[in-house]
């Protein structure tokens, strides 16, 4: 069973000031170059960088690396259209897509695996997000069958209407740890995520 990523990496970081918060350096790299590494390193394939604002910047530091860019021309139309794009590339490809937020560097291979193996123990038939604390949280595999709801999703929430619209058919993961939900928006996100 295959199991794809799509890393989204399109936004313009207007919370963080003048700095696009993905190239900030975390752990002695940029942030989604290590992101990218850690989803590598989890073995899904293929990898898919979705790419936006500053696409030229973001693809240096990922040229060297075992995934593939992907250019959402309408990026400025919000994350939806970047997660379509995404799951677009790959519809004939996997049998599932994981999807990540560029800005959740903690996200660790451990839990990445405990997602995956659920999603397959289920045999790619159900939804699979992390739980923290009773709190829904990213990154959340789906399963092929709702890749053309994803598709045609708009707006700026992502997939959370999906997940609403097909519980029934979703499964939680409960993880203990908050790298689920810590993201990096604003300068003292970014200051606390590097102590």
């Amino acid at each position: 069973m295959t199991v794809s990523a799509t890393i989204l990496a399109a936004g313009e970081s207007t919370r963080m000031g003048k700095d696009n918060k993905l190239l900030l350096n975390f752990r002695g790299e940029p942030m989604i170059r290590y992101i990218c590494k850690t989803i590598i390193s989890a073995r899904f394939n293929p990898v898919k960088v979705i790419t936006g604002f500053e696409q030229e910047k973001i693809e240096s530091v990922l040229s060297d690396l075992n995934l593939s860019t992907v250019n959402n021309k309408k990026w400025k139309d919000g994350i939806s259209s970047s997660i379509a794009v995404g799951v677009s590339s790959i519809i004939e490809e996997a049998d599932g897509n994981i999807i990540v937020l560029g800005d959740m560097p903690f996200i660790s291979v451990k839990v990445l695996n405990q997602l995956s193996n659920a999603f397959k123990l289920e045999n790619g038939k159900k939804i699979v997000y992390p739980l923290y604390a009773g709190q829904q949280a990213n990154p959340v595999i789906f399963p092929k069958k709702y890749f053309a709801d994803i598709i045609s999703n708009k707006g700026d929430l992502g997939c959370k209407k999906i997940i609403e619209r097909y519980k029934f058919n979703a499964l939680h993961i409960d993880i203990k740890s908050n790298e689920v939900i810590v993201d990096c928006d604003e300068r003292e996100d970014y200051l606390k995520l590097n102590k």
